[in-house]
């Protein structure tokens, strides 16, 4: 009676969890698994987004963000906040934790003023007071998934929807 032909991830799962067949896999077929497993190991699991790359969105007037990294596991997300002279991101709260890390300008907040360099760790439950951009930033924030910027601008054109 011949023994069903057994595929490579299940062989790979079986080995794995020590639990091999008891007739190992011909030498073809054993070498074709090291060099499958060699080149899934030496492949990279870096994402990377290229200056170049990416979209600016605009969320509310004067910011736009370009998202670089989105985990809806996690309910997380890592973006790029391109803020305008002048511009003021909105009084906002905090669900869960937030990093800032100011890559260029500067940004007011709670009449402190904030630099290239300055990093700056929203606890959860923090609410924020408005933060202004006197003379343009960019930053990198990692926090919490964003709403949709459509829903942002609706509410604050008309906050009674809120």
């Amino acid at each position: 009676m011949t023994r069903p032909e057994i595929d490579d991830k299940t062989l790979l799962a079986a080995a794995l969890a020590g639990l091999l067949p008891d007739d190992p896999p011909g030498s073809a077929r054993a070498g074709a698994l090291r060099t499958h497993i060699l080149d899934a190991a030496r492949r990279s699991r870096t994402q990377v987004v290229r200056a170049e790359e990416g979209e600016w969105t605009p969320f509310v007037p004067g910011i736009h963000i370009k998202t670089l990294r989105r985990d809806p596991h996690s309910s997380t997300q890592t973006s790029l906040w391109r803020i305008e002279p002048g511009a003021v991101i909105p009084p906002h709260p905090h669900a869960s934790e937030e990093e800032c890390l100011v890559l260029s300008g500067s940004v007011v907040h709670d009449g402190v003023e904030y630099h290239t360099g300055d990093y700056l760790l929203a606890a959860p439950g923090e609410r924020h007071k408005a933060f202004t951009s006197p003379d343009g930033a960019l930053l990198m924030i990692r926090g919490e998934l964003l709403p949709d910027p459509a829903r942002v601008r609706a509410l604050l054109e008309n906050p009674q929807d809120a």
